[in-house]
């Protein structure tokens, strides 16, 4: 299930505690904010501008690349 909450700062703070103690208990909880999505949906668009026009390096191009 995906959620997307707009809540003032009392209320974010109250849900945002209730969410950390299900993941204390063992819960599996991933939470994007704005800044996060637009910077990941951001990255997501430009990988797939750079594939349709041809200019992707395949994983081994990156792993020398990050390892240099």
């Amino acid at each position: 299930m995906t959620l997307h909450l707009n809540a003032s700062e009392s209320v974010s703070h109250k849900i945002l505690s209730f969410l950390d103690s299900l993941t204390r208990q063992g819960e599996s909880i991933e939470i994007i904010d704005d800044s996060l999505y637009r910077y990941e949906k951001s990255g997501i668009s430009k990988g797939l501008d750079q594939i349709q026009n041809g200019e992707y390096s395949s994983a081994e191009d990156v792993l020398i690349e990050l390892s240099t």
